[in-house]
């Protein structure tokens, strides 16, 4: 069931490169002019490629997961093992977002001549189930987090998903990916707000992909397999930007289209070599806190930068929620070595 060092290799590399693509999706690009440098990026970047990152990690979930579910007793030890990787970081990272971020409201209410506490969520009645992400129909408040909530319901879910699996195999992927890019057209708000960021259809898909290709049926395709889904994956995504330019209908369905191609594009090419364990081991961290280190980069970005927002704006503010996010990892790590394991869910 061991899968070959390089496999292990490229999944460490490839779960850094997405993990830095998440803090992608979460900057505000400038992207009010069409054909523009902002624009290019938002709408190929943000939400193009960086969109490989989640669905790669739902990836990875179940087929790591899917090497224990013959094992007797299997569904109470994954369990605890999720309530120490995924529901404790949970707690602790939401906490750590809203006290990280009160200094930053309280400043916001002054400045704008508010009541003091006005802006600060876990004063107001609602914001406690969001705090905790309660509500399956909303992002929690630590929004990177409605990942960590959804995996962990798809864990305590991860019998159907390998009977369902086993029996219709291809069929259920087929099922399951149409229903993703149909997600949108759920008539009922709640329902298509739950299948998006509490139960995810998305993440239903590539979680039943990770079961399917466990470590006993893995194996590296050929560099053939990988220029074909390059090619479509590019092409696909040159036309979610070309119907994004006209308006037209239909670009976040070919934007789901292309994400399969570009996942094993990335993967394939995606090295091998082996990178410093320091930092391949700050993937999670990096998803964790880059929305405190955003929060306060933005602040800090639109004092430096007088004019309206560009896109050299945006990349400080990137790289400060990158760079930042992986110094508080590492001083973490250094200074605090038991609490650090606990906030980072033993990875």
């Amino acid at each position: 069931m061991k899968i070959s060092e390089a496999a292990s290799q490229k999944i460490k590399n490839m779960s850094l490169l997405c993990a830095m693509l998440v803090v992608a999706i979460h900057v505000p690009w400038p992207s009010e002019m069409p054909l523009s440098l902002g624009w290019l990026i938002d709408k190929g970047v943000k939400g193009g490629i960086a969109r490989i990152a989640v669905p790669f990690f739902f990836v990875i979930s179940g087929f790591f997961l899917v090497q224990h579910l013959d094992e007797h007793g299997w569904w109470k030890r994954e369990t605890a093992k999720r309530i120490k990787s995924l529901v404790v970081p949970f707690v602790i990272w939401s906490l750590a977002y809203v006290l990280a971020t009160i200094p930053l409201s309280v400043i916001a209410d002054i400045i704008a001549h508010r009541p003091f506490g006005t802006s600060i969520c876990i004063m107001k009645a609602e914001g406690w189930p969001l705090l905790f992400g309660f509500d399956l129909t909303e992002f929690p408040m630590h929004v990177p987090l409605w990942y960590v909530r959804c995996l962990f319901l798809f864990v305590l879910s991860a019998g159907a998903f390998k009977w369902v699996v086993d029996r219709w195999g291809c069929a259920w992927l087929a099922i399951a990916f149409a229903f993703a890019l149909v997600q949108n057209h759920i008539p009922n708000e709640n329902w298509r707000q739950f299948f998006r960021m509490g139960y995810s259809a998305s993440g239903i898909f590539y979680f039943s992909v990770g079961i399917m290709i466990g470590p006993r049926k893995f194996k590296m395709l050929g560099s053939k397999p990988a220029f074909a889904c390059t090619a479509i994956g590019v092409m696909l995504l040159i036309a979610k930007m070309v119907f994004a330019y006209h308006g037209w209908r239909g670009e976040i369905a070919i934007g789901k289209l292309s994400l399969p191609f570009l996942i094993y594009a990335v993967w394939h090419y995606m090295s091998a070599a082996r990178w410093p364990a320091w930092l391949t081991s700050c993937s999670f961290p990096i998803f964790l806190i880059h929305p405190i280190m955003l929060s306060y980069a933005g602040v800090a970005v639109k004092h430096l930068y007088t004019t309206e927002p560009s896109v050299n704006a945006t990349t400080a503010q990137y790289c400060c929620g990158v760079v930042l996010s992986i110094i508080a990892a590492v001083v973490m790590r250094r200074l605090a070595p038991k609490a650090a394991a606990i906030a980072f869910g033993g990875r």
